[in-house]
């Protein structure tokens, strides 16, 4: 599933491609990728709208139109934007279409069709309805160290639950983990300060690398986990295997050698 990384590059496409511009015509060939409304709803309230401004929040693309509506997008697992040329063909696996006023049109593409799109009169709103927690990319250091605070449970489900903060999924908190050297099964209670220290400096690092490669782990650095991101690969610190395990019912990467197992787990 797209994390925040990658939403935040489709946040400054959306930026490049449809801020400023009036919107046209909307066209809907998938219906099902709709939340609470329909295509002649959906066109009613954006057709002649100018998008005045982007806000990603955690995994979920918000932009707003002069008037009041917001435009929601939620990229599933494999949703992107694409700008499609004036008298251009839609990509293949088009499910939303945005027709702008200069004739050029933003395609929503989704090939396991399992993202969301709808309009909303309120992001604050929604967020606080789907239950999540605060962006993690806005967290400053003891904003990340309160959320510790009395937390139960292993730190990679706990910086994977979006009730806690919003943003982060399996990918990015193996690169989070293996950077801070701590096993994904470390109690979030057995974290000192100097351990939530690091996790910290990891998230921040680790998604300001991210966002800089495209959010394409194969152009993140050398020295990155999410390169060598398989079973039996060198770790590119200290040269060991890569292994895997389970949590959260998700399959996680590290080290060994790097991230030892703690007492009693």
């Amino acid at each position: 599933m797209p994390e925040l990384p990658d939403v935040e590059i489709e946040r400054r496409h959306a930026e490049r491609w449809v801020v400023g511009r009036a919107i046209q015509h909307v066209h809907v060939p998938e219906p099902e990728i709709l939340e609470d409304t329909s295509p002649a709803a959906l066109g009613r309230r954006l057709h002649g709208r100018r998008v005045t401004g982007s806000r990603r929040h955690g995994k979920y693309l918000f932009l707003e139109t002069d008037g009041a509506p917001w435009l929601l997008l939620h990229f599933g697992m494999t949703g992107h934007l694409e700008r499609v040329g004036k008298d251009a063909q839609a990509p293949e696996y088009t499910d939303f279409t945005l027709v702008l006023d200069d004739d050029s049109a933003v395609a929503y593409v989704a090939p396991r069709k399992l993202g969301r799109v709808g309009v909303i009169d309120d992001p604050d709103a929604y967020v606080a309805a789907q239950g999540l927690g605060p962006d993690v990319l806005r967290l400053d250091r003891e904003g990340f160290a309160d959320l510790a605070e009395g937390r139960r449970g292993g730190t990679k489900c706990w910086l994977m639950d979006q009730a806690a903060m919003a943003g982060l999924g399996n990918v990015y908190t193996d690169e989070i983990l293996f950077r801070a050297r701590l096993h994904p099964k470390t109690p979030v209670a057995a974290l000192d300060a100097d351990g939530r220290r690091r996790l910290f400096e990891a998230v921040s690092e680790v998604l300001r690398i991210s966002i800089e490669a495209g959010a394409d782990p194969a152009r993140m650095p050398d020295d990155c986990l999410l390169p060598h991101r398989e079973p039996g690969a060198a770790c590119p610190r200290c040269g060991g295997d890569i292994q895997q395990l389970k949590a959260c019912g998700r399959t996680a990467y590290f080290c060994p050698e790097c991230q030892p197992r703690p007492d009693g787990q």
